[in-house]
């Protein structure tokens, strides 16, 4: 059996080892500076169980009153950092009520300017409360704070607790009190002029505070997202291409993020790409605006580059939103032996990773309404991309894939509501007049209607490709290849995608020049070697031109129209429901 040897030097120890208030708490302080958490969480434990059940010791030989407090702040950080949110809440407000204690004493073991602030104390209590998704309480214990004690970074929290509860104004005066303090906080910048500041005013609001030689860039960067928040996308995209020579900003990841940003809302989505991935080969590791960059990319079907950004975002962080949302994409694009139903679970479970990580993420929301329609669950899809629209009002693809959803689910009428609601609350534009042409062009009665619209869009933006592409489609199931042709060949002289090689091809084919059609094709097919209907249209030219056949082969136009049997709803004149409220969802 081991024992102890020398009980003589045992008690020398003993005799030795009395000790001021201080030096327990040295220790402690160490532990914490040393950032030992799990070590320190144990040290407490006892020290604390110790003075607390009077160990037949008196409570000062082991810490002051002060010093109790400030171990108390250590212990509840350890316990934070371990992940332990719900007990570290419950130390801090045990501090909380020890420092009530301090303040009426005048114990002063440990220097007040070594102790935690009240202010900090509650910020701490804040932090535990938001992790666990508790943000009436995180609310609360940030408003009990002094208005005139509150720091930066609590006026930060209270803005953005106050957006999630959609109290604007009072998410206004705490940005503004923050940027008084630090007037390049850039994104407390842009916050205020996504809350409808005009850039004018922010700038002269913080003019006298920002050094000479930042006002000239800075003022570039509030113009362009001035722009960007009064959905002006095209300035704001002019804006953010001038900062990079103007200021010598090239190969900056933060602004060709927001270029990107600012190239998908205006709805320019191979402008949009093209900047996500500069930004993504510039700097791998970079998150910002990737999930639009994966959204981006299945849309596209780009499923190769899709997949190797999934596994890099990843790579980078499993506690963001982005990854997950690449790789629900991700999944959904897989062409695997797997069931289409498991690959649409992942997709959905990734949707919900999001989701729990950021529930104001509406990328999550729409990938999971994606999945859910992938899954032939229409009312799930219907509901979560409803919820995307209340969230998000602004933002186009919502509406879209809600209309998606109730154009599949044989709801035209509530599709057309829908589509003329987003021309109400997002403006009329070229997209949303698109939008509306997609819904009219399901009813052969409403065809006329919807190539109005459709050519109102491209006076709007003749840049955008999806009313040229829809305006075609119309076209050629009308047998009107001149005139598709004619839109055609006038967009192919500034841009250049597989659709619109593919679509010339097929008026091209239509018209009888056969070799003409067969070039056309096989630039299409160069662009995306998986357009299987350029492929098909390329093999039968070749095939008639072996066998000298004559005549032509009748390009039939990809199915527009819904089922007449879904039912012919009699929509009154398009105009009169521009005047028309619609319920919120």
């Amino acid at each position: 059996m081991f024992t102890w040897e020398g009980e003589q030097e045992n008690f020398k120890f003993e005799q030795n080892s009395t000790r001021m208030p201080g030096q327990m708490f040295d220790h402690i302080r160490e532990l914490y500076q040393a950032e030992l958490y799990e070590d320190l969480k144990q040290l407490l434990c006892v020290v604390l169980s110790m003075i607390d059940g009077n160990a037949g010791v008196d409570i000062g030989e082991i810490l002051s009153l002060p010093q109790k407090y400030q171990s108390l702040i250590y212990y509840g950080d350890a316990l934070y950092q371990l992940g332990e949110y719900k007990k570290a809440e419950s130390v801090f407000m045990r501090c909380l009520q020890l420092r009530k204690t301090l303040n009426k004493s005048k114990i002063k073991s440990v220097s007040s300017t070594e102790l935690t602030s009240e202010v900090d104390l509650k910020y701490k209590i804040y932090q535990c409360l938001h992790k666990m998704k508790q943000n009436v309480e995180a609310l609360n214990i940030l408003e009990s704070i002094n208005t005139k004690k509150r720091t930066a970074r609590v006026n930060l929290a209270l803005a953005k607790l106050y957006l999630h509860d959609g109290r604007d104004r009072a998410a206004i005066t705490c940005y503004k009190e923050l940027i008084r303090e630090h007037p390049l906080a850039l994104d407390a910048l842009t916050c205020l002029l996504s809350l409808g500041m005009r850039g004018v005013d922010l700038m002269s609001y913080i003019m006298n505070s920002i050094p000479q030689s930042s006002c000239d860039w800075l003022n570039s960067w509030v113009k362009a997202q001035a722009r960007m928040a009064s959905k002006e996308y095209s300035s704001a995209i002019t804006n953010f291409r001038a900062m990079e020579p103007k200021h010598g900003l090239k190969d900056n990841v933060l602004i060709l993020s927001y270029l990107g940003e600012a190239c998908f809302h205006g709805g320019h989505y191979t402008q949009a790409i093209a900047q996500f991935r500069r930004v993504h080969t510039l700097d791998p590791l970079y998150l910002k605006n990737m999930d639009i960059y994966a959204y981006l990319l299945s849309k596209e079907k780009k499923t190769e580059d899709l997949h190797l950004l999934a596994q890099s975002l990843m790579s980078v962080s499993e506690q963001a939103v982005e990854p997950w949302v690449a790789m629900g994409y991700s999944s959904l694009a897989l062409h695997s032996s797997n069931s289409n139903k498991n690959k649409t679970i992942r997709a959905i479970y990734c949707a919900q990773k999001a989701y729990s990580l950021d529930n104001l993420s509406v990328q999550a929301l729409i990938l999971k309404g994606t999945a859910l329609l992938d899954m032939k669950k229409g009312p799930q899809a219907i509901q979560h991309y409803q919820e995307a629209v209340r969230m998000a009002p602004n933002r186009f693809e919502a509406y879209q894939g809600l209309i998606d959803c109730l154009i599949s689910n044989r709801k035209i009428k509530e599709a057309l509501a829908w589509a003329m609601r987003a021309c109400k609350t997002i403006g009329n534009n070229a997209r949303t007049f698109t939008l509306v042409a997609s819904v009219l062009a399901k009813d052969p009665s409403n065809i006329a209607k919807a190539k109005q619209y459709l050519n109102r869009a491209m006076t709007f933006d003749p840049n955008l490709l999806e009313p040229v592409y829809l305006l075609v489609d119309i076209l050629i199931q009308e047998h009107d290849y001149a005139k598709g042709t004619e839109i055609l060949r006038k967009m192919l002289e500034n841009h250049s995608t597989t659709k619109l090689h593919q679509q010339y091809a097929d008026c091209l084919q239509s018209l009888d020049q056969r070799q003409e059609a067969l070039d056309q094709y096989n630039i299409s097919l160069s662009l995306d070697p998986n357009n299987s209907r350029a492929r098909e249209a390329s093999e039968r030219i070749e095939k008639h031109n072996e066998m000298g056949l004559d005549g032509t082969y009748d390009v039939e136009a990809e199915e527009m129209m819904g089922n007449p049997s879904d039912g012919e709803p009699e929509y009154s004149d398009m105009e009169s429901w521009s005047e028309t409220e619609f319920s919120q969802p």
